[in-house]
């Protein structure tokens, strides 16, 4: 399976019922963004799948849709366990249940490094990191509209982090 937000997301829960770390949708939505900007800058490439994933400026930063309908269910509870997808067999029509697993090496590396890298930040300092003048989201949020976030301000803003 192709790297998607949502096996990306699951690893990162998977991570925090492990450590028995509470993780909450506005987290877990940084961190997830935060990795893809990382994986952009340093591999060039995309730790979500275009089919489905798509990064868009929201009131409180950066989101991907396809994450927060997944776990939006959970409130302000903190997130237990992953995400499922459903999927219909065009031939057969049967329905087949997945939980999306990530097996990208260097996608769980880099989550991997930002899972320690932010442990213990309050999700309102995730939000305010994401927020700062000069980001992808300052550059493409207007209040009462969706925006997408083009992966190039996003590569481009992650490299300035990347040590030479």
């Amino acid at each position: 399976m192709k790297p998607n937000a949502i096996s990306l997301a699951n690893y990162f829960v998977d991570r925090a019922v492990s450590e028995q770390t509470k993780l909450y949708q506005l987290g877990l939505m940084k961190r997830v963004y935060i990795t893809h900007g990382f994986c952009l800058a340093i591999f060039g490439k995309s730790a979500l799948d275009p089919r489905f994933d798509v990064v868009e400026a929201w009131k409180y930063g950066p989101v991907i849709p396809s994450v927060y309908h997944s776990f939006k269910h959970y409130g302000k509870k903190p997130i237990t366990e992953g995400a499922v997808i459903i999927d219909v067999d065009e031939k057969t029509y049967e329905i087949e249940v997945e939980t999306p697993k990530l097996t990208d090496t260097d996608i769980k590396e880099v989550a991997d490094t930002i899972w320690k890298r932010y442990l213990g930040f309050p999700d309102s300092r995730m939000v305010a990191m994401t927020h700062r003048e000069g980001t992808p989201w300052s550059m493409c949020y207007v209040p009462g509209k969706t925006c997408e976030i083009p992966d190039l301000y996003t590569m481009m803003f992650y490299r300035k982090f990347i040590k030479k």
